[in-house]
């Protein structure tokens, strides 16, 4: 049977593409940590990663919203943000048996065959599995286009994951990987905006990507809007009190926290850490432990990596020689 070896969550953001430099010494901390965090996957020999992040208006539109939807087959990155257009491997055996499993347990993926990610799945790729040595199951959350699911459901989605995995008939290691985080505000209209200036980008984010004439022209204004940053705001402080309620495994406050309280306390693009909610839900018996914060006003964006790793007594010996990453 498959065997769950190790986690990693962590943030991502396009300003480190952009602007690396404006990250500082604190941007390089999370560089350094986030290359621990390859060393420690390899080194767990994970031979499958179970990739959970969102999608940035860039496949998905209020024309078709699915919550949660499953990569099956095909798995190419968009290459927004100067990172790889990756022709991503998918374990498409372990998909499929993470889709039937949820279906017989009463949740109803979204499925694809032919799935397009951007930054935020190709970011954690870029990281930790820029080789594509590890294939990669890719599961893509709603974090963007209200109504969300709520975090108690990603938590559920995540046990769920979690019980197709063990149940699965291979002899292979899987890693879990959750991408994005912690606070940040992103400049993209509401869907009911009616100013005049945001009606090109609403008009898009209603009828999708097919809608638009110009698609450099949408894509260019959405860098712009980003790029413009030049620093952004961070709460730091809610941002560790989430890393808190995460390595003290407190889940139930966090399966309770509303989309309402989250946008208030950690912007709109804080509603990734429904991302790591269902990281939680299948790493629930795992050790968290936060092996860098830095809170980036740079980069627009609380940046975090919290390592995921089996609880000493379930612990298999180690006859590698190879020592797990400290933090």
């Amino acid at each position: 049977m498959a065997k769950i070896v190790a986690g990693v969550a962590m943030s991502h953001s396009p300003m480190i593409m952009t602007n690396e430099a404006g990250g500082g010494e604190k941007g390089q901390r999370f560089i350094n940590t986030a290359a621990e965090m390859r060393k420690y996957l390899e080194q767990s020999g994970a031979d499958v990663i179970v990739l959970i992040s969102d999608d940035h208006f860039n496949s998905y539109f209020y024309d078709h919203m699915p919550s949660f939807t499953i990569g099956i087959g095909e798995c190419e990155g968009w290459g927004d943000w100067q990172i790889p257009k990756y022709q991503i491997p998918v374990q498409q055996e372990l998909a499929k048996h993470i889709l039937h499993t949820s279906l017989e347990n009463n949740v109803d993926f979204a499925f694809t065959l032919k799935m397009k990610v951007d930054h935020g799945h190709t970011q954690g790729i870029y990281f930790l599995n820029p080789d594509l040595q590890i294939p990669v199951v890719p599961i893509a959350v709603n974090t963007s286009a209200p109504p969300l699911p709520t975090m108690d459901r990603c938590f559920q989605i995540g046990e769920v994951v979690r019980k197709a995995i063990e149940s699965w008939d291979q002899d292979l290691k899987v890693a879990i990987v959750a991408s994005g985080g912690l606070s940040h505000w992103v400049p993209i209209p509401k869907i009911e905006s009616e100013k005049p200036e945001d009606q090109f980008l609403v008009n898009v984010l209603k009828n999708g990507r097919q809608e638009i004439d110009q698609l450099d022209q949408y894509l260019k204004l959405r860098e712009t809007n980003v790029t413009k940053l030049k620093s952004g705001p961070v709460n730091e402080q809610v941002d560790r009190e989430f890393l808190r309620l995460v390595t003290e495994k407190d889940y139930s406050t966090l399966r309770n926290w509303s989309a309402a309280f989250i946008e208030e306390n950690l912007g709109n693009g804080g509603q990734e850490i429904h991302n790591w909610l269902v990281l939680l839900g299948v790493l629930q018996n795992f050790d968290a432990s936060v092996a860098c914060y830095e809170p980036i006003p740079e980069w627009v964006t609380g940046m975090a990596i919290v390592q995921f790793s089996q609880p000493v007594d379930q612990k298999q010996p180690d006859t590698s020689g190879q020592q797990e990453v400290g933090v």
